[in-house]
């Protein structure tokens, strides 16, 4: 049985679900806010809250390959928003980017002893220039509802099959045979982003061969 936690204000749901965890560790908890003050991303990076922004933390299952959760996550949102008649791309290796090619959310899988936790930043609406909205003019939201119903379609549409997710976060993907550059660490590699690899790592072709990039960020070139 899932609980669900709706708070006004958190410094970042990953902390308040992780204190939950410790106190249920078995249960399937989801914990969402109106206003999230220290949001954080991939590595030093920090989500930015806004009115028409969703923050959301959730336990979840790792998928059968653990290496691509955060993958089948993302992809199911895209899912869950094409069922809204929303266009919502992927980029690897965790981005939601928006019809015009702005970034709109993100998300972050982290373990928490045995349990695997998912957070979930998305910007329904952005005022802000520098980022980009799922929808492109503001609206009333109840955060409470969308987070509920986002969790619990990614609850109960989970990918069975690996080879199943990989076709389809490759069919939204924004980047497919386009040139890109990843940055791991301080390394760069230029190439053809031409899909994913056996544990969700990225695979770019270049004059030099194929290359296979585990961890890191990537750019269009």
């Amino acid at each position: 049985m899932e609980k669900f936690i709706h708070v006004d204000r958190c410094d970042s749901t990953q902390d308040l679900l992780k204190e939950q965890l410790t106190l249920a560790p078995h249960n399937e908890i989801t914990v969402s806010c109106e206003h999230q003050m220290l949001g954080r991303g991939r590595g030093s990076n920090v989500w930015q809250d806004s009115a028409g922004t969703l923050c959301f933390s959730m336990s979840i299952d790792p998928h059968q390959k653990p290496t691509f959760t955060a993958l089948e996550v993302s992809t199911l949102i895209a899912d869950f928003f094409h069922l809204k008649g929303c266009e919502v791309r992927l980029k690897w290796p965790n981005d939601l980017i928006n019809s015009q090619g702005k970034k709109c959310g993100g998300i972050l899988v982290q373990t928490a002893g045995p349990r695997y936790m998912a957070g979930i930043g998305i910007n329904l609406f952005q005022n802000s220039s520098e980022f980009g909205g799922i929808y492109e003019t503001s609206f009333e939201i109840e955060k409470k509802k969308w987070s509920m119903d986002l969790s619990h379609y990614i609850r109960h549409h989970r990918f069975e099959s690996t080879e199943v997710l990989t076709s389809r976060w490759m069919s939204y993907c924004a980047h497919v045979n386009a040139e890109v550059k990843l940055i791991e660490g301080f390394e760069e590699t230029f190439g053809k982003f031409i899909g994913l690899g056996e544990f969700g790592e990225a695979i770019v072709e270049n004059g030099s061969g194929i290359h296979k990039i585990f961890n890191g960020s990537l750019r269009l070139v």
